[in-house]
Formats: C-alpha cells, structure tokens, sequence
C-alpha cells in the first residue's frame, strides 16, 4: 500500500492476520421494532408479500428491511441496539442468533456493552463486535464491504475464507474487495459526525477537545444541518452507555494530517447514490 495525499482517508500500513475467533451470543436478537422511516422503505416479511414499512411494524428474526434512493430507516432492537439503514439497503437478522445479513447499503449500528458478541455479515466479508458502533457498508456491483469504527472496542473484519483479519481501532476503517481486505484507512471521526446523514444527533456529547481544520473533509459529504447533531437530545440509557466509547475513540485520535491524506475514493460510493451516510 502506498501513501496517498488528498483530504481525508489517511492510508497506513498495517499487515492483515489471520484466524478469527469464535463468537458467543448472550442476548438474542428476537425483535427489532421500526421507529423511523423517510421516503419508501419496505417491509420484507417471512413468506408474505413486501409492503411499505411504516413507523411501530415490528420485525422478527427472518424478516428484512429494504430502502429506496435517498430513502432512510431506523430500528430498535429488544437488546436497546440501534441500527440506521441508509439508502439501497437490503438488511435481515438471523433466527436465534446476534447476526445481521447486509446484502446492499450502509447500516449504522450502536450497540450496547454486555449484549455478547453481534456479527455483521456481507457477501464477502464479516464484521464482529461486542458492544460498539461502527458503520457497515456493501457496493454489490463492485463486491467491496467497508467498515469503519467509531469505537475502540475490537471490531474484528474478516475476509470470506478467514485467511485474513484485522481488529479495528475507533477512527479505523478496512476496505474489502472480492476475497481480499485490501486496505486499511484512517478517517476523521469528528467530520464524520459532523456531515454523516445516518450519525445525526448521535454525536458524543462534549466529544470534541479540539477543532476541525479546513483541510479534514468527512467520510462523506451531506447537506444535513449540523444543528440537528444536539447530542444531548439522546437520554436512552442503552445509547448513552455506546456514546461514552464513541467519545473516548473521538478524544484519542490525533488530527489527520492533509498531506497524508486522500479524498473520499470513488470506490466508497453507491452507485445513483443520493445522499451519503
């Protein structure tokens, strides 16, 4: 891999190791209720007919969620997990298990400590945690999964076959493509709050000891108003408790230089995409 110099993804040269580790469930993920839809999301339910998704439908382990061009969902589950589907997405959750299918899209998901080990699964490469948020993302014509860490809680990627494996550091994104992970990134947290559709009011409040310069552009840009990022909006518990490492992983990382630095790949974006997440 080599440095590259644009505005925002720092590359760094990490190896990629092997063996993931097995995962044990806790808490099982046996209902996720709709609380807010924008433009058309469909509801894709076990042997019925799709319908639009409205606000209170309620999903269990099998059923699926779909989303329209610049159309948005979010889902609570019974752990107090929050998931936030943007545009393009196909998403279920698996029966008796903490696994999460994501066959097109980007999902944000914030998931509380002590809930056991969540795996988060595309066509060609998987995410596992144990408590954390991070944002998860799959482009099915060019078979690329990117995940990207918005917490320091062992996020741990893996390729199709488990050859390969990286454990992620909040502000860390890894880059798959076919088989392969084939980089790792370093992205601007404080940026990605600030200009991430999906992140709205999700911000760690008081998170930011230190200020965005003009050359730290975000993961991807968006028209969202930053004033809707009031993170002391949010008093959920569940939430509350996910924040607290978010803001840890936001105080920790060191400002990225401009030097060191690439614009947001074309290879990161949906195709038709409308809006960014």
């Amino acid at each position: 891999m080599v440095r590259r110099s644009i505005s925002i993804f720092a590359i760094l040269l990490y190896g990629l190791l092997t063996v993931p580790g097995k995962a044990r469930a806790e808490t099982t993920l046996n209902r996720a209720v709709v609380e807010e839809t924008r433009n058309q999301v469909q509801l894709l339910l076990q042997n019925q007919s799709s319908r639009l998704a409205q606000v209170s439908d309620v999903l269990v382990p099998g059923d699926g969620l779909s989303t329209a061009n610049d159309a948005l969902a979010e889902l609570r589950f019974n752990d107090g997990s929050l998931g936030r589907l943007g545009e393009q997405v196909v998403f279920w959750f698996t029966p008796g298990t903490r696994n999460f299918s994501l066959s097109n899209g980007t999902v944000l998901l914030l998931i509380p400590p002590g809930q056991g080990r969540t795996t988060i699964q595309t066509p060609n490469a998987s995410a596992g945690i144990q408590g954390s948020a991070l944002f998860v993302r799959y482009i099915e014509e060019t078979d690329t999964t990117v995940v990207g860490a918005l917490t320091d809680s062992d996020i741990q990627v893996t390729n199709t076959d488990g050859s390969q494996q990286y454990t992620l550091a909040g502000g860390e994104m890894a880059v798959a493509v076919g088989d392969r992970i084939t980089d790792i990134f370093e992205f601007d947290l404080q940026t990605f709050y600030e200009t991430s559709t999906l992140a709205r009011d999700l911000a760690p409040p008081d998170g930011s000891d230190r200020e965005t310069t003009e050359t730290e552009v975000g993961v991807e840009q968006s028209s969202a108003d930053s004033s809707s990022l009031d993170a002391s909006e949010v008093v959920d518990p569940a939430i509350a408790a996910v924040q607290a490492e978010m803001r840890t992983a936001l105080q920790r990382q060191q400002p990225i230089s401009a030097e060191n630095s690439v614009e947001t790949p074309d290879f990161l974006r949906m195709p038709t995409e409308s809006s960014d997440p």
